[in-house]
Protein backbone atom coordinates (compact mmCIF):
# COMPACT_ATOMS: atom_id res chain seq x y z
CA UNK A 1 0.00 0.00 0.00
CA UNK A 2 1.22 3.58 -1.01
CA UNK A 3 1.58 5.68 1.75
CA UNK A 4 0.18 9.54 1.97
CA UNK A 5 2.54 12.00 1.04
CA UNK A 6 3.04 15.62 2.10
CA UNK A 7 5.36 17.94 0.46
CA UNK A 8 7.08 20.73 2.40
CA UNK A 9 7.95 23.39 -0.21
CA UNK A 10 8.77 27.02 -0.10
CA UNK A 11 11.97 29.32 -0.86
CA UNK A 12 13.30 29.23 2.28
CA UNK A 13 15.94 26.04 3.16
CA UNK A 14 16.25 26.48 6.50
CA UNK A 15 12.85 26.27 7.92
CA UNK A 16 11.91 24.19 5.27
CA UNK A 17 14.21 21.45 7.04
CA UNK A 18 13.37 23.38 10.50
CA UNK A 19 10.06 22.35 10.13
CA UNK A 20 10.42 18.76 8.07
CA UNK A 21 12.98 17.79 11.41
CA UNK A 22 10.03 18.98 13.87
CA UNK A 23 7.29 17.10 11.80
CA UNK A 24 9.69 14.00 11.84
CA UNK A 25 10.01 14.10 15.86
CA UNK A 26 6.25 14.87 16.36
CA UNK A 27 4.98 12.11 14.47
CA UNK A 28 7.47 9.65 15.49
CA UNK A 29 6.20 10.54 18.94
CA UNK A 30 2.75 9.64 17.81
CA UNK A 31 3.69 6.47 16.80
CA UNK A 32 4.02 6.90 13.20
CA UNK A 33 6.42 5.68 10.97
CA UNK A 34 7.66 8.56 8.94
CA UNK A 35 9.93 8.31 5.39
CA UNK A 36 11.21 11.38 3.94
CA UNK A 37 12.29 11.79 0.13
CA UNK A 38 14.11 14.86 -0.66
CA UNK A 39 14.28 16.23 -3.93
CA UNK A 40 17.46 17.47 -5.18
CA UNK A 41 17.50 19.59 -8.35
CA UNK A 42 21.36 19.19 -8.73
CA UNK A 43 22.57 15.96 -10.08
CA UNK A 44 25.33 15.16 -8.18
CA UNK A 45 25.06 14.60 -3.91
CA UNK A 46 26.59 13.07 -1.01
CA UNK A 47 24.28 11.45 1.40
CA UNK A 48 24.16 10.91 5.55
CA UNK A 49 27.16 13.56 6.09
CA UNK A 50 26.69 15.00 8.92
CA UNK A 51 25.42 18.90 8.41
CA UNK A 52 23.32 17.43 5.46
CA UNK A 53 20.05 17.61 5.24
CA UNK A 54 19.90 13.75 5.08
CA UNK A 55 21.83 13.42 7.81
CA UNK A 56 19.42 15.29 10.13
CA UNK A 57 16.33 13.94 9.24
CA UNK A 58 17.76 10.62 10.29
CA UNK A 59 19.23 11.83 13.33
CA UNK A 60 15.45 13.54 14.03
CA UNK A 61 14.33 9.91 13.74
CA UNK A 62 13.08 9.34 10.19
CA UNK A 63 12.70 5.65 9.58
CA UNK A 64 13.64 6.24 6.13
CA UNK A 65 15.51 8.35 3.92
CA UNK A 66 15.62 8.88 0.33
CA UNK A 67 17.14 11.41 -1.87
CA UNK A 68 16.11 11.97 -5.84
CA UNK A 69 17.99 13.66 -8.52
CA UNK A 70 17.82 13.61 -12.04
CA UNK A 71 21.44 11.45 -12.11
CA UNK A 72 21.04 9.74 -8.39
CA UNK A 73 18.84 7.85 -6.12
CA UNK A 74 19.61 7.22 -2.64
CA UNK A 75 20.22 4.19 -1.82
CA UNK A 76 22.79 5.08 -4.17
CA UNK A 77 21.36 4.40 -7.46
CA UNK A 78 22.67 6.11 -10.80
CA UNK A 79 19.94 6.83 -12.90
CA UNK A 80 19.17 8.05 -16.62
CA UNK A 81 16.40 10.34 -15.40
CA UNK A 82 13.86 11.41 -12.52
CA UNK A 83 12.40 8.38 -11.11
CA UNK A 84 8.17 8.68 -10.62
CA UNK A 85 7.20 9.66 -7.12
CA UNK A 86 4.60 7.32 -6.77
CA UNK A 87 7.18 4.65 -8.25
CA UNK A 88 9.58 5.79 -5.27
CA UNK A 89 7.10 5.65 -2.69
CA UNK A 90 5.69 2.06 -4.03
CA UNK A 91 9.19 0.73 -4.30
CA UNK A 92 10.90 2.53 -1.02
CA UNK A 93 7.73 3.64 0.95
CA UNK A 94 5.70 1.06 1.41
CA UNK A 95 6.08 -0.10 5.11
CA UNK A 96 5.63 3.58 6.39
CA UNK A 97 2.89 5.31 7.56
CA UNK A 98 3.19 8.53 5.96
CA UNK A 99 6.07 10.51 3.97
CA UNK A 100 7.17 13.87 3.91
CA UNK A 101 9.12 15.37 0.89
CA UNK A 102 11.27 17.63 0.93
CA UNK A 103 11.05 19.92 -1.98
CA UNK A 104 9.11 18.35 -5.03
CA UNK A 105 6.89 21.61 -5.68
CA UNK A 106 6.14 20.77 -9.06
CA UNK A 107 4.46 17.24 -8.14
CA UNK A 108 0.45 16.70 -7.64
CA UNK A 109 0.65 15.65 -4.44
CA UNK A 110 -0.65 17.76 -1.25
CA UNK A 111 1.66 20.11 0.13
CA UNK A 112 2.39 22.21 2.86
CA UNK A 113 3.29 25.62 1.47
CA UNK A 114 6.37 27.82 3.59
CA UNK A 115 5.80 31.72 3.34
CA UNK A 116 8.05 34.45 4.01
CA UNK A 117 5.39 36.91 5.30
CA UNK A 118 1.82 36.90 6.30
CA UNK A 119 1.31 38.88 3.51
CA UNK A 120 2.59 35.96 0.95
CA UNK A 121 0.25 33.46 3.13
CA UNK A 122 -3.13 35.35 1.47
CA UNK A 123 -2.04 34.04 -1.97
CA UNK A 124 -1.49 30.37 -0.89
CA UNK A 125 -4.67 30.37 0.92
CA UNK A 126 -6.08 26.35 1.53
CA UNK A 127 -6.93 24.94 -2.11
CA UNK A 128 -7.38 21.14 -2.84
CA UNK A 129 -3.86 19.79 -2.40
CA UNK A 130 -2.33 23.03 -0.03
CA UNK A 131 -2.62 20.71 3.27
CA UNK A 132 -1.29 24.00 5.31
CA UNK A 133 0.54 27.57 5.48
CA UNK A 134 2.97 27.86 7.46
CA UNK A 135 4.94 31.19 8.21
CA UNK A 136 7.57 31.98 11.02
CA UNK A 137 5.53 31.60 14.02
CA UNK A 138 4.31 28.11 12.72
CA UNK A 139 7.75 27.10 12.65
CA UNK A 140 7.67 26.65 16.95
CA UNK A 141 4.42 24.95 16.20
CA UNK A 142 4.73 20.83 14.62
CA UNK A 143 2.03 19.64 16.90
CA UNK A 144 0.10 21.91 15.06
CA UNK A 145 0.61 20.82 11.47
CA UNK A 146 1.34 17.46 12.61
CA UNK A 147 -3.05 17.46 13.45
CA UNK A 148 -3.19 19.67 9.37
CA UNK A 149 -1.27 16.74 8.14
CA UNK A 150 -3.33 13.88 9.67
CA UNK A 151 -6.44 14.89 9.13
CA UNK A 152 -5.70 15.76 5.56
CA UNK A 153 -4.28 12.24 5.11
CA UNK A 154 -7.15 10.69 6.99
CA UNK A 155 -4.71 8.52 8.86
Amino acid sequence: MIPPMICIVGKIKTSRVRLMEGLIRELRTRGFRVGVLKHHKHGDFEIDIEGKDSWKYTKAGADTVAISSPLKFAVIKNVKGEINIDEILETCFQDMDIVLADGFALSDKPRIIIVESEEDRVIFEMGRDVVAVAGRQDMNDPAGIAERILEFSGI
